[in-house]
């Protein structure tokens, strides 16, 4: 996608690219438009302990008698694959390894964990942690989320002295995960450095002095206004609907394209399925725009979206 001026702005303040996701009390579950994300998961999986979410074998989030069910592998699959808070979530989202063994080897970043080093394992929200036959998310300051087995269900433990042995740590393929800048999760802001959010240090962002403790969590020094804008530039950015997404995002998107005569009341059904994507790359055509057939930031900023 062509570079709009807030792309080139994040260029030019401080040289780092930042993200920002909405807080775990804001936004219960991750959005199926959305980027998906290290911190998105971590914000994920959070919400799914506060929600008590129960084992089962071979689920992936759905929801059964008001309760979501997953198994290990599942938790992480609902954030990949979430389609909105009253629906179940949709394996057509994208294509994901079967079980913790497979999800492992489908990595290509990954290491060893050290039980009697912390440092083994690196400060990265939504890293992946791998026991056999078993996987939970890494959510930072030592700590971890995993919906373990039938009984026990979805447990927050620390990595190192918990009650599960974790031998391997592994960026998940389908997850970006920070490099540089300031990432915000619920109501505390991280930033990161050479790939790892920093602890009890102070780093100068944007001409002011900023301090973090020791769980990594900015505790003084406000972020300067242009470093806010550049986030939320962001995040808009890296919005794209596309085929096979489901949601409220999808139905306000077709709602946009009927007011415009491209689509039909009768087809805002909330899934982006052909009709809709026909109906965006006729919108891409007619307004000079490259027919992709997905609706990335360029379309919803053309047609005047509140998604944007």
């Amino acid at each position: 996608m062509e570079k709009t001026h807030f792309g080139k702005a994040l260029l030019g303040i401080c040289c780092f690219a930042a993200a920002v996701i909405l807080g775990i009390h804001a936004a219960p579950a991750a959005n199926a438009a959305d980027e998906k994300t290290g911190i998105g998961l971590t914000a994920h999986v959070l919400n799914a302990y506060q929600s008590h979410w129960k084992y089962c074998y071979g689920c992936y989030g759905q929801l059964s008698g008001g309760v979501r069910r997953s198994d290990c592998a599942g938790l992480i699959k609902s954030y990949l694959w979430w389609t909105g808070d009253t629906s179940d979530p949709d394996p057509g989202q994208m294509q994901v390894a079967g079980g913790a063994s497979g999800m492992l080897q489908s990595a290509t970043v990954k290491g060893s964990l050290n039980s009697s080093r912390e440092s083994s394992l690196p400060r990265i929200h939504g890293l992946i942690l791998y026991g056999p036959g078993h996987v939970g998310v890494y959510v930072g300051n030592n700590m971890e989320v995993d919906n373990r087995c039938t009984g026990k269900d979805i447990q927050y433990e620390p990595v190192f002295g918990g009650r599960y042995h974790w031998q391997k740590w592994f960026k998940l393929p389908q997850i970006q995960y920070p490099e540089s800048g300031i990432v915000t999760l619920g109501d505390s802001e991280y930033y990161y450095e050479n790939g790892q959010y920093v602890v009890s240090t102070q780093k100068t962002i944007g001409g002011t002095v900023c301090s973090f403790d020791k769980t990594g969590k900015l505790v003084s020094g406000e972020l300067p206004d242009a470093v806010k804008a550049v986030q939320a530039a962001v995040h808009l950015e890296s919005r794209v609907l596309q085929k096979g997404q489901r949601g409220e995002d999808v139905r306000a998107l077709q709602k946009d394209l009927t007011e415009r005569g491209y689509m039909t009341a009768n087809n805002c059904t909330g899934y982006y399925g052909p009709i809709t994507k026909a109906a965006v790359l006729k919108y891409q055509s007619d307004n000079g725009l490259p027919c992709t057939g997905m609706a990335d930031a360029a379309v919803l900023k053309s047609l005047g979206s509140n998604l944007v």
